[in-house]
């Protein structure tokens, strides 16, 4: 959650608080029976002048009154403090109507109790009811007062700081005249050591803004780079990156990796075994849809988001494909700090001349030297930032065809040594590498958007699974990233396990019903989607049907959350009757109850 309070509603509650004080200030000048300050007062006689009400007698009660409204005001004020706070942090407009009708409501309740606490108070004297109107004029006239008082205070405070900042500012000039030098002999060592700069800025390459971006292939980035040509010349690729110039010399990396690829695997064997080594190995108990769509999801896109309830074993299935397959896959929990690409890709520092490297960056540059490791890397509660924000690029580059997914890490002189494969300071993205994120939906994380949602494969887990026996515990394969494609790729060559036309025909009649209802639609990128991920789930031991209900369930479905407008609901009953038609009453059943869900929501 973002910050409550700011440094400016600090200073906004000072002066409320320096009103109060005046405010309490004035009431004691009006008041006839002070001890504490004279009758005739220079306040008293204002009062007088602006034609307030005379104040005759006044007593304890009425000090009590204007106390408790002026601890009420400072409350009010810090009320309305939390209350535009509240309505940014809801990306809502603070002076909306809901909000502003939420401050008045504050204002009627915090002003009740102060003049009610007041009021109450006068019970405990003589005449005390007859007091109360009077007790009203009184804190009234004194509150006016104090405002005109504190306004002309400020105002005087501010002319005050302008004053000195003027005088500090015209007392300095004078000193900066005396000690610039103006001779001769400066002026010309100055333009020398312009043409010096220029010279050295176009031999190497203008070195100095060289560094001064770190970005996409456009240079975008808010880093700055050495302002002094001269500091770049002690620099090399050890220094500027440290851990990624380490990788370029671990033997571990550089060496081929053997794979124990099984001929006769298959993509069912695959699944089910997988599914049986999560339940008999690590406890853990997922229905067989989830299982098949997320293998199936891994040959349709790159990023995959696991999301629905705390508990239900979202991070696990990631985790323990990575060692099913004989990996270790990468997590890095995302942080609510997170608002740009240098929170996962890192930064030039000025400072300290170094690239500051950040382990998900490593592991990126690692995977370059593993061509045939499945490279699973896990970004741990992925909405808890704004995930179109830090992983904008990504979501970019992952419309690239593999050969082209280039992330340009930062921009380098032309005659700078880099890392063995971050040529000109630009990555490869390898081919072998998926991105699974985690994410929870309540009130704690944004909501992820539509461009998110179509770019990737989502998996909901809204419950826990029941346990199931499994007969026979497998153990780990050793799989390689080609053994894998291959099967992808088998897959979806196969006439029965494609989306023929009589499939698609079908599909469309819901896809055009959702439209005309809901102006939802698939784009090509879904559509393209739909043709890979199809018949792998077919061959992972699913049907065309379930596969298509799955990704319209979650394609279209979860994009109807939160709407709540008049047609809604007989829109969600239209598109029910249009899936019966074309699949039957227990048809799509993974739809119906996503429809069902919304549906007892009206």
């Amino acid at each position: 959650m973002k910050g409550l309070f700011k440094r400016v509603d600090g200073i906004a509650l000072s002066l409320v608080f320096f009103y109060c004080l005046i405010v309490g200030f004035v009431g004691l000048c009006l008041d006839p029976n002070s001890t504490i300050v004279m009758t005739s007062n220079p306040i008293a006689s204002l009062a007088t002048a602006l034609g307030f009400a005379k104040i005759e007698s006044l007593g304890i009660p009425s000090g009590i009154m204007l106390a408790m409204i002026l601890v009420y005001t400072f409350l009010f004020a810090l009320a309305v403090i939390v209350e535009v706070r509240l309505a940014e942090n809801a990306d809502e407009k603070p002076y909306s109507a809901k909000w502003l009708s939420i401050m008045a409501a504050s204002f009627v309740v915090l002003y009740g109790l102060g003049i009610g606490i007041g009021s109450v108070s006068h019970l405990a004297f003589d005449d005390g009811v007859s007091l109360v109107a009077q007790s009203l004029a009184y804190s009234g006239e004194a509150m006016l007062l104090g405002l005109v008082i504190a306004i002309v205070a400020y105002l005087a405070i501010f002319f005050l700081v302008l004053l000195v900042y003027c005088i500090a500012a015209k007392s300095k000039q004078p000193i900066e005249d005396e000690v610039s030098p103006e001779s001769e002999e400066a002026k010309k060592l100055e333009e020398l050591e312009e043409k010096v700069d220029e010279a050295l800025d176009a031999h190497n390459g203008d070195v100095a803004s060289s560094f001064a971006a770190h970005g996409s292939g456009e240079g975008v980035g808010t880093g700055t780079g050495p302002s002094n040509p001269d500091d770049f010349y002690a620099l090399d690729r050890n220094r500027v990156f440290p851990s990624i110039s380490r990788v370029d010399s671990r033997a571990d990396l550089v060496a081929v990796k053997e794979f124990k690829d099984d001929e006769a695997l298959d993509l069912r064997t695959l699944s089910d075994d997988f599914r049986d080594f999560l339940a008999g190995k690590e406890g853990l108990y997922y229905e067989k849809t989830a299982v098949r769509a997320f293998i199936a999801g891994l040959s349709a896109s790159r990023l995959i988001i696991l999301q629905g309830l705390s508990g239900t074993g979202k991070s696990s299935i990631a985790r323990y494909f990575s060692t099913f397959i004989g990996e270790k896959s990468f997590f890095v929990p995302v942080q609510t700090t997170w608002r740009d690409r240098t929170s996962i890709l890192g930064y030039w520092n000025d400072f300290s001349k170094t690239y500051n490297e950040t382990d998900f960056l490593v592991r990126l540059y690692e995977a370059t030297y593993q061509s045939q490791d499945i490279n699973v890397m896990v970004l741990d509660e992925m909405n808890i930032a704004r995930i179109e924000y830090y992983f904008a690029d990504f979501l970019s580059i992952m419309e690239y065809p593999v050969d082209e997914r280039y992330l340009k890490i930062m921009n380098v002189p032309y005659d700078f040594v880099t890392p063995e494969h971050l040529p000109d300071g630009t990555l490869k993205i390898p081919e072998t590498t998926w991105f699974i994120g985690t994410a929870n939906r309540d009130d704690s994380t944004y909501t992820i958007t539509d461009k998110v949602y179509d770019r990737s494969i989502v998996i909901s887990f809204n419950e826990r699974n029941e346990p199931f026996a499994v007969k026979r515990i497998p153990e780990p394969y050793s799989i390689s990233y080609s053994k894998l494609m291959s099967l992808y790729e088998a897959a979806q060559k196969d006439e029965d396990k494609k989306m023929n036309k009589a499939d698609w025909a079908k599909f469309r009649n819901v896809l055009n019903r959702a439209y005309e209802d809901f102006e939802l639609t698939f784009g090509n990128r879904v559509y393209h989607q739909i043709e890979l991920f199809v018949p792998v789930f077919v061959a992972c031991g699913g049907t065309k049907e379930e596969a298509l209900d799955f990704m319209f369930a979650e394609k279209i479905a979860n994009k109807l959350e939160g709407r709540y407008e008049d047609f809604v609901k007989d829109a969600l009953i239209s598109l029910r009757e249009e899936i019966d038609k074309n699949y039957g009453k227990n048809g799509f059943p993974l739809t119906r109850e996503r429809l069902a869900h919304l549906l007892r929501r009206f």
